[in-house]
C-alpha cells in the first residue's frame, strides 16, 4: 500500500483525486478485458465473448472458412487463419475489426504467435511445412518442413523452441527458432492434432484423435513418456492449476488429468463436439468451444463444473490460443 503525506495538509483532497482517477480509469480498464475470440467456420466470422460478462462483445466477418486463431499476448492483435481462403486475416482487437489479409500457402491451419508478439509460425496442411511470417509487414520470412499434414503449433514460453504436431506422420516436430532449424522428431498417438506446452517448458501434450489418448512428452530428453486413454476424439489441451483438460469430440466430454500423477480425475459434459480449448490468464476456467452446438462453454477449473454458456457463430471451432485482451 502507498501512503500519502504532506506535512500539515489532509488527506480528503488526495483521496478525493485518487477516487476521481479511479473513476476515470474504470471506462479504459473495462476496454481492455479478456475476450475469447472464436473462429466461427461455417458462418466464415470470429464472436468475440467478453469473459467477465460472458456476452458477445462483436461479430468479425471472416471469409475463407477461419479455423486457427492466435491471439497477441501484448494485445492488440488475433491472427486467423482461413485454409480455404488461403490466407491468414489480422484482426485489430481494440476495433474489434478485421484490419488486413496475408496470402500464405494452400492450407493454413494451425497458428502460433512468438511470445514476443513476433514471428508468427503457420502450419500448411497441404505443403507440410511452417511458414514463419512478420505479422506488421505480412512479409513470408521463412519456412521449414515438417512431417505430413502439420496442425497444431505451440512455442515455449522462453521462445528457442517451436512444436508441430504433425497428423498424418504420427509425431512431433521440434524446431529451432534461431534460423527455423529443424532438431528431432518424436513419435506419438495416432494422428496428433492439437499440442500444447506446459508453462515450465518441461512437457508437450499432443491430443492424438485417432488412437483416443494424449501423448505426454519430455522436452529435455525428448522422448514420449507415456500415451493415457482419454474419450472418444480428442482434439485439444489446455492446462490450468495443475491439471490437463482435453476435448474428446465425439464423446462430447472433457477429460480432466492431473498433471503430476497423470491419473485421470474427471470426465465432464458439454455440449456437441467439443474442439477448441484455452484458458484464462489467472487458470480460474477453461473454455470450449463446440462445434455443432454453437456455444462457449464455462469451466471452474477447481469444482471442475460448468459455470456459464455462451452463443456463438454457426461452427465454431477455437483452434488455437484464442484469449487474450
Amino acid at each position: 500500500m502507498i501512503t500519502f503525506k504532506r506535512p500539515g495538509l489532509s488527506m480528503a483532497p488526495v483521496f478525493s483525486c485518487l477516487l476521481l482517477a479511479t473513476a476515470l480509469m474504470l471506462p479504459a480498464a473495462s476496454a481492455y478485458a479478456e475476450s475469447a475470440y472464436i473462429t466461427n467456420q461455417s458462418e466464415n466470422s470470429v464472436t468475440v465473448i467478453e469473459l467477465e460478462n460472458f456476452k458477445t462483445k462483436a461479430t468479425i466477418p471472416v471469409p475463407g472458412k477461419p479455423a486457427g486463431i492466435a491471439v497477441s499476448p501484448k494485445g492488440g492483435r488475433a491472427y486467423v487463419t482461413s485454409p480455404e481462403g488461403k490466407f491468414i486475416t489480422v484482426i485489430d482487437t481494440i476495433a474489434n475489426k478485421a484490419i488486413k489479409q496475408i496470402p500464405v500457402g494452400k492450407g493454413p491451419l494451425g497458428i502460433a504467435l512468438h511470445p514476443a508478439g513476433a514471428p508468427l509460425y503457420v502450419a500448411d496442411w497441404y505443403e507440410h511445412k511452417i511458414y514463419q511470417i512478420d505479422p506488421e509487414t505480412g512479409e513470408i520470412t521463412g519456412s521449414v518442413n515438417t512431417g505430413l499434414s502439420p496442425s497444431g503449433l505451440d512455442v515455449t514460453k522462453d521462445g528457442k523452441w517451436l512444436l508441430s504436431a504433425d497428423r498424418d506422420s504420427n509425431q512431433i516436430s521440434i524446431i529451432a527458432t534461431k534460423g527455423l532449424k529443424p532438431i528431432t522428431t518424436i513419435k506419438t498417438g495416432t494422428r496428433p492434432f492439437g499440442i500444447t506446452i506446459g508453462p515450465k517448458g518441461k512437457r508437450a501434450y499432443t491430443a492424438n484423435v485417432k488412437s483416443n489418448d494424449i501423448s505426454v512428452i519430455d522436452l529435455n530428453n525428448k522422448t514420449l513418456i507415456k500415451n493415457i486413454p482419454v474419450g472418444e476424439r480428442p482434439y485439444a489441451i489446455a492446462l490450468a492449476k495443475g491439471k490437463i483438460f482435453v476435448t474428446d469430440q465425439y464423446s462430447e466430454t472433457v477429460t480432466v488429468i492431473d498433471e503430476a500423477s497423470l491419473h485421470k480425475l474427471k470426465t465432464i459434459r458439454v455440449g456437441e463436439y467439443p474442439e477448441g480449448i484455452d484458458v484464462s490468464a489467472d487458470g480460474t476456467h477453461v473454455y470450449v468451444a463446440c462445434w455443432f452446438d454453437n456455444a462457449l462453454y464455462k469451466i471452474d477449473t477447481d469444482t471442475l463444473t460448468v459455470t456459464a454458456t455462451a452463443p456463438t457463430g454457426d461452427g465454431p471451432r477455437g483452434f488455437g490460443q484464442f484469449i487474450g485482451q
